[in-house]
């Protein structure tokens, strides 16, 4: 952390005089997002008039990923940053990056969402958490019905700021709420018959999609730490109790401890990608899997 901060100040010396400039080579305005499904939000609604840049790279993980200088120098000509609220990233950076571009707006996607609060665990009936952060659960991109509140607060923000683009944005944003009506249409469809069934993830990414969709997550991961062998015996009784035979794993996670349970349990490890950048589609694959592992 400290290389990077002082990596970090020296970018500041040489880039405080290109605050909020537009981008040369594409001569658009920059916009930083957090997470990729964000710049697929963003791009949905506002076409190709910003360049979007992404502080977390495909593969990284939002808990414990650090900025580069060139990221940074990249955050210095953004107009605007959009969080997602509260994922560990923002809370470790987001006072560093505001000081680095003082003139940039700052937007919380997460203001209208009802936040799934896991200050405490909420123990299911196996006493096992459903989700295990410490206070708001920040996987609000997970579920369409989250989203359409999401795509909302970038639309009436963009209009305000581009009046003269309302047309092309309001064209763009009627076409994405289509897209998110379907999505969430094929959602309902697809998990209408197994309301209060149980899946076992190993970092709780899918509470809202649990939550909207009625499921229940069970998580291997406790409070952000690696469990103990008395935590995998224990998620190990309840999955043969459930008949559990599928344990997703994110890309950005080692798939060690999910292997360990699934050899216990006869079951098997599906790698699932929710911070991808085609969020339809990810989310689809993602339901898909979930419906597969309850059909089996």
């Amino acid at each position: 952390m400290k290389k990077t901060l002082i990596a970090l100040l020296l970018a500041l010396g040489l880039i405080s005089c290109s605050n909020q400039t537009p981008n040369k080579k594409s001569n658009k305005q920059s916009i930083t997002v957090s997470v990729l499904p964000q710049k697929y939000f963003v791009e949905k609604i506002l076409g190709d008039k910003f360049d979007i840049n992404v502080m977390i790279p495909p593969g990284a993980s939002p808990v414990t990923y650090e900025p580069s200088p060139r990221q940074m120098k990249e955050l210095s000509a953004s107009t605007t940053y959009i969080r997602i609220g509260h994922i560990e990233f923002e809370k470790a950076w987001m006072g560093k990056l505001q000081n680095l571009n003082p003139k940039m707006d700052i937007i919380d996607l997460s203001v209208n969402t009802e936040l799934i609060e896991s200050e405490h665990n909420h123990e299911t009936d196996h006493n096992i958490s459903g989700h295990h952060h410490h206070g708001v659960d920040p996987h609000i991109w997970t579920s369409p019905k989250e989203v359409k509140k999401l795509t909302d607060l970038i639309y009436q923000y963009f209009v305000k700021q581009y009046p003269e683009s309302k047309p092309e944005f309001a064209n763009n944003y009627k076409a994405f709420n289509n897209e998110i009506d379907s999505l969430n249409s094929y959602l309902e469809s697809q998990l209408q018959a197994y309301q209060g069934r149980k899946f076992l993830i190993f970092h709780p990414a899918l509470s809202y999609l649990a939550r909207d969709y009625g499921l229940e997550q069970i998580t291997i991961e406790i409070d952000g730490k690696e469990p103990t062998p008395a935590n995998i015996k224990e998620i190990i009784e309840v999955a043969k109790e459930e008949n559990i035979k599928v344990i997703f794993v994110q890309n950005q996670f080692s798939t060690h401890n999910a292997e360990v349970i699934a050899n216990e349990i006869n079951g098997r490890v599906v790698q699932i990608d929710p911070l991808a950048y085609n969020w339809n589609e990810s989310i689809k694959l993602i339901v898909d899997e979930i419906v597969k592992s309850y059909s089996k």
